[in-house]
């Protein structure tokens, strides 16, 4: 009886200490980059979007698309131009149908590469490139399109 209870006892214990993990996980989200990626990016859109002229839809509503290879980005991309559109006193719809102008946004690079230096302190490159369009949509003619391209570097 005290053998089979000591048996127990010790594959309790070994079952235990088998399942325990030390090792704490600092993943991040599968969405998030982490801050200085964030930074050079964000960095490289706004010197990107510092070439388009918005005059074009001042007091207009405007309706948002962007397509990219990446989903990763869509939605903050959308963001960002919304909020440029707001700066510019247009106003965003939801829905094509409610719209005087389209803005169409073709992503064709959007991220941050690791440059590594053996002198000097590694930096974080962010790199966006786009083709921004303003549709009328009532005649579906292109008022203006930019192509327009950012790049930013960040030590890290």
């Amino acid at each position: 009886m005290k053998v089979q209870l000591t048996a127990i006892s010790l594959t309790s214990i070994f079952l235990l200490l088998s399942c325990a993990d030390t090792v704490t996980d600092l993943g991040r989200e599968a969405t998030a980059r982490p801050r200085i990626e964030q930074l050079a990016l964000s960095n490289a859109i706004d010197l990107a979007f510092s070439e388009v002229d918005f005059a074009e839809i001042i007091g207009k509503k405007v309706f948002i698309e962007t397509q990219a290879l990446s989903k990763l980005d869509i939605e903050f991309i959308n963001a960002y131009i919304s909020g440029l559109a707001i700066e510019n006193n247009a106003i965003v719809v939801d829905s094509i149908d409610e719209a005087d102008i389209k803005i169409y946004n073709i992503v064709k690079t959007s991220g941050t590469d690791d440059i590594e230096r053996k002198i000097v302190t590694d930096k974080v490159r962010g790199e966006y490139k786009s083709v921004l369009s303003f549709i009328d949509k009532k005649s579906m003619k292109v008022i203006k399109t930019y192509e327009i391209s950012g790049i930013a570097d960040e030590v890290r």
